[in-house]
């Protein structure tokens, strides 16, 4: 937007920013595509669910129903513009029929809990963190030959050292470990 005073003569350039609405929007798009500015069907659901606007009686399918009333035939993504229509129109209808709200108080309830909420990891694994786990992943706890894989100062693994048995100079001649009396024989029976 451009500002200029008549009196002055100064022109003064005034960006926007972003308004927090935009952010969110922004970020659920990268989440659901990386580097998306426009979000489709998977991006509303996904969005509806981590900000938890479903309710018993505005389930999934309803909110794609409004959202294809929103769209139309002709596209299949929404850029920002048309996600504060669809907020603004259609949602706020199901929204305010499904908390018994005046359009206003939906339209602004709904913004706020999207402002508030942020991509979340469904279905991810998470590091565990309960005590057997941690027992069981100590490497100071391990004895016998499961302790020669692991580093015992730091814990890591030593990788194909630790898994492969690496003879000797004694094992690669065929003797036992604690043999003692190699390269005597031909010694004592020579004459």
């Amino acid at each position: 937007a451009v500002v200029s005073t008549q009196s002055t003569g100064i022109v003064v350039y005034i960006v926007p920013e972003m308004s927090d609405l935009e952010n969110v929007f922004y970020a659920f798009c990268d989440a659901v595509k990386k580097g998306s500015k426009t979000g489709g069907t998977k991006m509303i659901k996904k969005l509806c669910t981590d900000s938890k606007l479903y309710s018993g009686s505005m389930n999934a399918n309803i909110v794609d129903i409004q959202l294809s009333k929103q769209l139309g035939n002709q596209k299949k993504e929404l850029n920002y513009q048309d996600f504060v229509q669809f907020i603004e129109g259609p949602l706020s209808e199901v929204y305010m029929k499904a908390k018994n709200l005046q359009h206003a108080d939906a339209v602004q309830e709904i913004k706020n809990k999207i402002i508030a909420s942020s991509p979340q990891a469904h279905g991810a694994t998470k590091v565990s963190s309960d005590a057997a786990t941690a027992r069981m992943t100590d490497v100071k706890g391990y004895t016998g030959a499961h302790k020669e894989r692991f580093d015992a100062e730091t814990g890591k693994g030593k990788g194909i050292e630790g898994r492969e048995y690496i003879m000797d100079e004694k094992a690669a001649a065929g003797y036992v470990g604690g043999y003692k009396g190699k390269d005597t024989y031909d010694k004592k029976h020579s004459s």
